[in-house]
């Protein structure tokens, strides 16, 4: 539609109309989210004083919220207000395609039709060839209609696991024999008599060539992402050697979360029939067991064990069995959320416990008695806080707080925060993360963090920090806080509602450090008055916080001296070693990377440009400048041209440092150790850069990097490093190396459990 501004008319006045009306729908939106906010808040509150029926505040019911993308079938995920997006908005969908494909074919009708059912799967593309890596068991005995049915998602989802399916067809009474043989992509085997859900699964595992068995039943369909996120978390927990899904009712609703097993052997189903978007049922934790219907295991391990133990034929508790098992050879046993599954429960066996083979579920529970009572003589009675003993291994916890959820790829900063909540779970804290300001759910950075294992909360389960130390405070042995504002308002809230715990203030830089170096740069007075301010405010938190972190020694030479007496920790940056095989040869151009929220970025492309590039274009001919980063401000954007690249926020950081020859780091002002340095290192490509910019990092000029001061000496410096092979493959090699030795994970676990012990001993006068 084509709009002239100049002279309003009827189309400007309809789209100021149309303007109009999305405003106030926004603003009803947000007084309606207020009076939520609210209300949620009040009711928080009083279930944290609630003590009549002796019930932990943790495990009372909380009040239902609107889930949009299960209650309206015609929203898309795109079309979502912010508040309304939710961790678990991937199962509605796929329900509604299960529904679909059903209908599709009658196969939810009393004239199915299977052969074009059957048909429509062979129509689909053939998973990702090359070595079995998985193999997916799945039992069957009847039931056709659903077996096609979940067929049709497990072959729509693509995986980066090469898989085989084999189907193990326990003598099934309809016509599954007829048809499931006509699939192609499928192995089917067929038991020459009833064995029972047991048998079944053995006998496939025993046809099994993959690296892992994943026994998934028939009468499911599985989440775009299931396996992959299944069979990734064997790398997130080197120790894990069984991990199981996250299992949902056709609406929606929750079916487990992980299971509970009491001590008198009898199970839960974590969260039944709840919200399954509530944070407590949305990370990854070790549990008890996870129902069968949808777990993996290494097949080595599964051999080890003998599979599903024959003691509990024909079927029930062989899952829970399994799982003690597994931890009794020494691994253990995860539930991992992010693979879901919608499980169409008793389609096959029914659900009366006192009838059929599912009476079997009351027998066998016995059995497992019998045979675990005196592990389960370490677990609470029935119904006993199952908030707490839905992880009963947890004996510490970390409160990690920052303004928002980490954007790793977005910033130096998140990825310093990224893997500090790395190195808290692996010094054995159940960790948890809460932001102080944006507490929106953010699919993509949130789903990172549970996915590893951090309790995050968000809206809108829990609104305000104040509200969320009054329920939980109490749980937590140590508090990390980043960055000066956020301290400043949730300080009284720590104190208050958590005493007891250790608070360690990560100041990521000192920012009246960086502000006094801007204000030196502009000559401006503000500024500098600015930096005054911050100063007094930065340098009042260290003195209440328990224990100071800085990436930087020379920001911990700069505190000794400005707050003798209070504890301050040296915890260099960690980076994961990314490496590179691209050559010196192969590379051209020079590049930066930043993101340009943060000022003194702005500047060093700025400076860069006009007082170096100008020079290197004269000596060498044809060189571009690739500019990378997020949140690109227009003045960048204007810089653009035949040799200067604009790249903007990029996906994978290779794509950049495999094509370039140097990184330039020709910051002017700033403070603390700068990420963007280590990062180009970790992926071998060397280091051109001011004495800001390695300030504090412990490189050393033609070891580590190349230092260099002013336009002249700067250009200089890149000019020799292009054109010296020798000296690129040594930097490149050094740096490295320097990643490799220094900037560690395991250096990051040393120097926070340090830091913990000396924020404990100053807490207690010691």
């Amino acid at each position: 539609m084509n709009i002239n501004f100049k002279t309003p008319g009827a189309g400007y006045h309809a789209l100021a109309v149309g303007l109009a009306d999305r405003l106030a729908a926004m603003e009803a939106r947000v007084h309606d989210l207020e009076r939520d906010k609210t209300g949620l808040q009040r009711k928080l509150i009083a279930a944290t004083t609630r003590s009549a029926t002796g019930t932990a505040a943790f495990d009372i019911p909380r009040t239902k919220h609107e889930w949009v993308m299960a209650e309206d079938a015609s929203r898309a995920p795109e079309d979502l207000w912010l508040y309304d997006i939710r961790p678990d908005d991937p199962v509605p969908h796929a329900a509604r395609q299960g529904d679909a494909f059903m209908r599709r074919f009658g196969l939810d009708g009393d004239a199915p039709d299977f052969a074009t059912a059957a048909a429509a799967l062979n129509e689909i593309e053939a998973p990702q060839a090359g070595p079995v890596d998985v193999s997916i068991i799945i039992p069957v005995h009847g039931q056709l209609n659903y077996t096609l049915n979940m067929l049709d998602s497990l072959l729509r989802h693509p995986s980066r696991h090469a898989l085989e399916i084999i189907i193990v067809d326990d003598a099934s009474p309809d016509e599954t024999g007829l048809f499931l043989p006509r699939i192609r992509l499928l192995r089917y085997h067929r038991e020459a008599a009833n064995g029972g859900f047991i048998a079944s699964c053995n006998a496939g595992a025993a046809l099994a060539r993959g690296r892992f068995v994943v026994m998934l039943n028939n009468d499911t369909r599985v989440v775009a992402g299931w396996l992959d996120r299944l069979i990734g978390s064997f790398e997130l927990f080197p120790k894990a050697g069984l991990v199981g899904s996250k299992m949902f009712y056709p609406d929606g609703r929750l079916q487990e979360a992980g299971g509970i097993i009491w001590r008198d052997g009898t199970a839960w189903n974590y969260g039944h029939g709840d919200d399954p978007n509530r944070p407590q049922y949305c990370y990854a934790r070790r549990a008890d067991y996870i129902s069968g219907c949808s777990i993996a295991l290494p097949r080595t391990l599964w051999n080890q064990l003998g599979g599903f133990d024959a003691h509990f034929h024909p079927a029930y508790c062989e899952d829970v069995d399994l799982a003690f098992r597994v931890r009794e050879a020494g691994f253990e046993v995860w539930f991992q959320p992010q693979s879901r599954i919608i499980h169409y429960e008793g389609k096959t066996s029914g659900t009366d416990t006192a009838s059929g083979v599912k009476a079997y579920q009351r027998i066998n529970t016995k059995k497992i008695y019998l045979r675990w009572h005196e592990q389960l003589s370490r677990h609470r009675p029935n119904g006993r806080s199952p908030y707490f003993e839905r992880e009963r291994d947890v004996c510490k916890r970390m409160l990690v707080v920052d303004a928002t959820a980490p954007t790793p790829d977005q910033d130096a900063g998140s990825v310093q925060t990224f893997m500090a909540l790395q190195v808290c779970m692996a010094l054995g804290y159940k960790t948890h993360f809460v932001p102080q300001d944006n507490w929106l759910f953010q699919p993509r950075y949130t789903n990172a963090l549970q996915e590893m294992g951090v309790d995050c909360a968000y809206a809108p389960f829990e609104l305000g920090f104040e509200s969320y130390m009054q329920r939980f405070g109490a749980l937590f042995d140590a508090v990390l806080v980043y960055r000066p504002g956020v301290l400043e308002h949730c300080l009284p809230h720590i104190r208050n509602h958590a005493p007891q715990a250790a608070l360690l203030f990560h100041v990521a830089d000192l920012h009246y450090l960086r502000m006094e170096r801007m204000a030196a740069l502009t000559g401006d007075a503000d500024t500098k008055a600015a930096a005054a301010r911050m100063k007094q405010r930065e340098l009042s938190l260290i003195g209440q916080a328990d224990c100071t972190i800085t990436h930087s020694s020379h920001e911990r030479e700069v505190l000794a001296a400005a707050v003798p007496g209070c504890p301050v920790a040296l915890w260099p940056l960690m980076f994961e070693h990314f490496g590179t095989s691209t050559p010196f040869a192969d590379r051209r151009d020079i590049c930066f990377l930043g993101g340009y929220r943060h000022l003194p970025n702005i500047d060093a492309v700025q400076y860069f440009v006009a007082e170096i590039f100008p020079r290197l274009r004269v000596v060498l001919p044809g060189v571009r400048f690739i500019i990378a980063g997020s949140h690109m401000p227009r003045e960048i954007v204007a810089l653009a041209a035949p040799d200067i690249i604009v790249a903007g926020s990029v996906e994978d950081l290779r794509t950049v440092f495999d094509a370039c020859r140097v990184f330039v780091c020709p910051l002017r002002a700033g403070a603390g150790v700068k990420g963007k340095v280590a990062s180009a290192m970790s992926y071998g490509i060397p280091v051109v850069s001011t004495p800001v910019g390695v300030e504090g990092a412990g490189l050393v000029h033609e070891t580590h990097v190349l230092v260099a001061d002013g336009p002249e000496q700067f250009s200089s410096e890149i000019t020799r490093l292009y054109h010296d092979e020798a000296l690129w493959n040594a930097l490149s090699r050094n740096g490295q190396d320097m990643v490799c030795e220094h900037l560690s994970l395991a250096m990051g676990r040393r120097v926070l459990a340090r830091a913990m012990e000396t924020a404990f001993a100053q807490k207690l006068g010691v």
